[in-house]
């Protein structure tokens, strides 16, 4: 490995920017040190446009060589390329059986690791990226003895927790198939193949599209997933937001505190949020709330030039807006078991009490599965009571 001294990495950022986060912890899963530049500082900012040409962040530079921002640091990981860069000979993880790999670096997938280490068993622990959708959150009131946490924080603590034991992890490959057998196969987007004796997916949650598609020609062109990311895009411009949940309501709220004026849209009746952000909602002028409304086309070629939009009446109304923000809900991971494992309706793993699913030897745990509650506290504790049956499982075929 080079020598830290001989390996400068500089990240430009913004505070609540959860590409920021993704890529600091991504960096941190790899032991390595960075410096930060917030681009709140106006000189940054320049300094950042000068070198980049680019106004989003992160923008990530090794060496001084610009790697570009998170998908293309992730990207430069994919190819071998960062590994080079940094001077590390990574370790072949895939010339092994091992007793137990863990699918998802999120709550449920780090508390399984800590619970298995703990209990003397072999693992390593796959996820295309840490922290799932809790790194992405900014305040956490409801996690006990963290009551001012942000899931940024909450995040680097797990890691650094779990660091402890010396766990064993493949950070930047996504799983993309799982074969089972007396030993599990499980293929990742690289095309390396790892071998297990057990298998806990905690592979959690992703945002939820429409399904149109001039939603995915522009996206990153006017439409987008994230308000606290690129929200800032579109400071004093007309912008709409798709879904009245909480992370509509959030999303609203957020944009017009950059002077956005909002079109808040909900095909329900009424919005389904906690009723003390509706009403900050409702008492925002900047905000108009469109209920029992959806989405009939989105407009534009190159980028993002109106949308139209039909209500339980049947009238339609053409909205010039510059941005879209999508905030309709979750759904699971488990792309790579379709077919393999038993999903519900919405996609989800069937698991039992003790977290098994349809296989012997598979486990699942946390938001990916059919449970009722999706918090973080209780992802936690169902990665802990998966790691723990796992245990039972390994010295019950160790007879």
């Amino acid at each position: 490995m080079k020598p830290a001294e001989n390996r400068k990495i500089e990240i430009y950022s913004k505070k609540w920017c959860p590409y920021c986060r993704k890529a600091k912890a991504f960096l941190m899963s790899k032991g390595l040190t960075y410096i930060e530049y917030d681009i709140d500082d106006k000189s940054k900012a320049e300094e950042m446009a000068r070198r980049t040409d680019r106004k989003t962040v992160p923008q990530i530079f090794i060496n001084d060589k610009h790697i570009g921002g998170y998908d293309d640091l992730m990207e430069t990981e994919r190819s071998g390329e960062l590994n080079r860069l940094l001077g590390i000979r990574p370790e072949d993880y895939t010339g092994k059986v091992w007793e137990l790999i863990i699918i998802g670096a999120g709550p449920a997938g780090m508390n399984a690791a800590l619970y298995a280490v703990r209990k003397g068993i072999d693992l390593l622990l796959i996820s295309g990226d840490m922290g799932g959708q809790v790194i992405d959150t900014e305040d956490i009131g409801n996690y006990l003895g963290k009551k001012d946490a942000t899931g940024e924080q909450l995040i680097y603590d797990f890691w650094e927790h779990l660091n402890q034991y010396n766990v064993k992890s493949v950070i930047g490959e996504k799983v993309e198939r799982i074969i089972p057998g007396k030993e599990h196969v499980i293929r990742t987007d690289n095309g390396r193949e790892y071998r297990s004796r057990a298998i806990i997916i905690a592979s959690g949650t992703r945002k939820r599209r429409l399904g149109m598609r001039q939603e995915y020609v522009l996206t990153g062109k006017g439409v987008h997933y994230c308000a606290i990311c690129d929200g800032f895009l579109y400071a004093d411009k007309k912008v709409a937001v798709v879904g009245g949940g909480n992370s509509g309501l959030e999303a609203a709220l957020d944009l017009s505190r950059l002077n956005c004026n909002v079109y808040l849209i909900e095909i329900q009746d009424q919005l389904m949020g906690d009723h003390y952000l509706q009403e900050q909602v409702r008492k925002n002028e900047k905000i108009t709330v469109l209920t029992g409304t959806g989405i009939e086309e989105i407009r534009g070629q190159e980028k993002l030039e109106s949308i139209l939009v039909k209500n339980k009446l049947g009238e339609t109304e053409e909205l010039e807006v510059e941005g879209l923000f999508i905030e309709i809900g979750l759904e699971a991971n488990s792309d790579f078991v379709s077919g393999i494992l038993e999903l519900n309706s919405r996609k989800e793993i069937v698991i039992n009490e003790n977290n098994e699913t349809n296989i012997p030897g598979i486990w699942a745990a946390g938001d990916v599965t059919d449970i009722k509650d999706k918090q973080i506290i209780i992802s936690t504790a169902e990665g802990a009571k998966a790691a723990l049956r796992v245990n039972e499982y390994l010295k019950e075929i160790a007879d």
